[in-house]
């Protein structure tokens, strides 16, 4: 392989999906390929002439630039909802209403003494940024074992995909926060756990009972 051949060859050639394309793609070049009419001059433009043809489809499917312009949301402006999980937030950036494709965010506020129900995000990946307030986020571990990790204002919480975890606010103010997660539909890949919300509440008995 030639110097220059290498610099522009891109790609993990041990991954599957790349092979496949890859051989898609030789694959068609081949059947296009008339060696009684096609010689190592015009073969070049056979080439750019069937890149151009892909470069006019992806333009077609792909939003304008209008339409992939950024934007600033305001949540008080937002319409609010109730989560799957129990919370009350506002969606912000969605796929509605922003050219995203791998991101979402909502505004979240938690009263005082208030639990989420218990979930997990199989695909998706979560941060969280409390902006008012202490929150404090359970989650278990593959043995099914509980833990806690207590959140401030200003600080960042990141939540791998696949990690059931549940939040809750015993403290008498509430908790707003911004929640951002790599699905450009922030409800969607989200399953509830009920069998674990009688440990969630037994947890937040506990730290009240505490605290008081």
């Amino acid at each position: 392989m030639s110097r220059s051949l290498a610099r522009t060859t891109h790609g993990d050639s041990t991954d599957p999906s790349h092979l496949r394309v890859a051989y898609d793609v030789l694959n068609g070049l081949v059947d296009e390929f008339d060696p009684a009419n096609i010689d190592g001059s015009n073969l070049r433009e056979l080439l750019l002439r069937r890149r151009q043809q892909v470069q006019d489809r992806l333009n077609d499917i792909t939003p304008s630039r209008r339409d992939r312009r950024p934007v600033v949301l305001d949540p008080g402006l937002l319409a609010g909802q109730m989560s799957r999980q129990g919370q009350p937030l506002t969606p912000v950036i969605t796929a509605d209403v922003a050219a995203t494709d791998a991101l979402s965010s909502a505004q979240v506020w938690m009263p005082p003494h208030h639990t989420s129900f218990a979930h997990v995000h199989h695909h998706t990946g979560v941060s969280v940024l409390v902006m008012q307030g202490r929150a404090i986020t359970l989650w278990w571990d593959e043995d099914g074992e509980m833990h806690e990790l207590p959140q401030f204002a200003g600080q960042h919480l990141f939540i791998p995909h696949g990690v059931p975890h549940a939040a809750i606010n015993p403290h008498p103010v509430p908790v707003v926060a911004a929640e951002f997660r790599s699905n450009p539909v922030f409800n969607a890949d989200n399953e509830l756990l009920p069998a674990l919300d009688a440990v969630v509440a037994a947890r937040m008995a506990a730290v009240r009972a505490a605290a008081a």
